[in-house]
């Protein structure tokens, strides 16, 4: 039987999920590190052999090896998966523009892994205003699988912390979408401390310069959205208490809905703990 053939692909993808590395199936741990089939934990998420699969996506592409992608392919292992990935996606950056069909193909990737190094490039490439960004990175925001949702707005994150005001004021539009990953894209790429990332420090002293986004948001019917609403409140909560209590107070106040209720119960869990 063909490695590759369908069924055999459509069986892997039907896998239950294994809750330790060790536990994975050389089958599932081979297609995805082959760029077959996509993680479907953070577990998998980890185990991906990067640069094997670098070395097969490159061989696909055509994409000729450098001297500093070779070194990379030599030194890599000394690199988290995080940092292998920006590795890899800032040296792509150089050869995949965005009107090289080449990179279509890793948007339209099988393996999230590809296509989170896709979402990277959109970081990495130079002299491109933040709202064309923006519309470059659409796709991957929307992407099915939460990972590569998550690397997308690490992606932009470095141009939030760079001109806060400007740049939320580009995703304000985004809490208007009718797709909630888009929604929750603007909330959670501007949250003040954030996860895997540094923190934006004007947003944690000034979070009013948020406020714009985040009250389109404050009783969305996603609970996805909700909680990183609430993510979000809380973060700033551990800075300026005073302007979330007077946030949450008022939302309660014009807003008098489960869902936002359930974000302000949420937003002050780290103020509440205080108290107690």
């Amino acid at each position: 039987m063909d490695p590759k053939s369908p069924s055999k692909i459509d069986r892997l993808e039907q896998r239950s999920a294994a809750p330790r590395q060790k536990e994975i199936p050389a089958e599932v741990l081979d297609a995805l590190c082959r760029g077959w089939i996509e993680s479907k934990n953070l577990v998998e998420w980890l185990s991906v052999d990067r640069l094997r699969l670098f070395k097969g996506l490159a061989s696909d592409l055509g994409i000729e090896l450098s001297a500093p992608l070779k070194k990379l392919i030599k030194e890599g292992r000394a690199l988290s998966a995080l940092q292998l990935s920006k590795s890899i996606s800032k040296e792509l950056s150089k050869l995949l523009l965005p009107t090289d069909p080449r990179f279509k193909v890793l948007q339209q990737h099988k393996s999230d892994v590809v296509r989170e190094w896709g979402a990277l490039i959109v970081g990495q490439w130079d002299s491109m205003p933040f709202a064309r960004r923006l519309a470059w990175i659409k796709p991957f925001a929307q992407d099915p699988n939460p990972g590569t949702r998550e690397i997308a707005w690490i992606s932009l994150r470095h141009y939030i912390q760079a001109a806060p005001k400007e740049t939320i004021a580009k995703l304000i539009p985004w809490t208007g979408s009718r797709n909630d990953r888009v929604r929750r894209y603007a909330s959670e790429i501007t949250r003040p401390r954030g996860v895997w990332c540094p923190h934006i420090e004007l947003i944690k002293s000034e979070p009013q310069l948020a406020l714009e986004l985040l009250e389109p948001l404050k009783s969305d019917e996603s609970l996805y959205v909700r909680n990183s609403v609430a993510n979000w409140l809380n973060d700033a909560s551990k800075s300026r208490p005073d302007w979330v209590i007077q946030v949450t107070q008022r939302w309660q106040e014009q807003s008098d809905t489960p869902q936002t209720k359930y974000i302000v119960k949420r937003a002050l869990r780290t103020l509440n703990k205080k108290i107690r």
